[in-house]
């Protein structure tokens, strides 16, 4: 018995664990993730940008449209329009104008 092992399996080449992953469908798993993940925020932001842009042309429209009511309502406020929509309507002006006094908290007779 001299010259025998007993019982050791000194073939190390055969000692591989069941169920292990390859370095490479680790690595590709990797950049199937990292692939997918950038198309995501890629498409995200590309919709951002859409919607930015669309704020943006109704933000000129309202702009616009708010110089356009700016200037007419200095046209409707001018002293010309008040008195040609008073000529329109038939409205006569004042010869005399009467005020009234307030001399006390109670109206007086007269």
């Amino acid at each position: 018995m001299q010259g025998m092992a007993i019982g050791r399996n000194t073939n190390t080449t055969s000692s591989k664990v069941h169920g292990s992953i390859k370095p490479g469908v680790l690595v590709f798993i990797f950049f199937f993730l990292a692939g997918g993940i950038y198309l995501y925020s890629l498409n995200a932001s590309a919709v951002q940008g859409y919607q930015i842009r669309e704020v943006e042309t109704e933000m000129g429209k309202l702009r616009k449209e708010n110089e356009q009511l700016k200037i007419k309502e200095a046209e409707l406020k001018s002293l010309y329009y008040i008195e040609e929509s008073s000529r329109k309507s038939n409205m006569g002006e004042f010869k005399e104008v009467s005020y009234v006094v307030e001399r006390g908290p109670v109206a007086m007779r007269r």
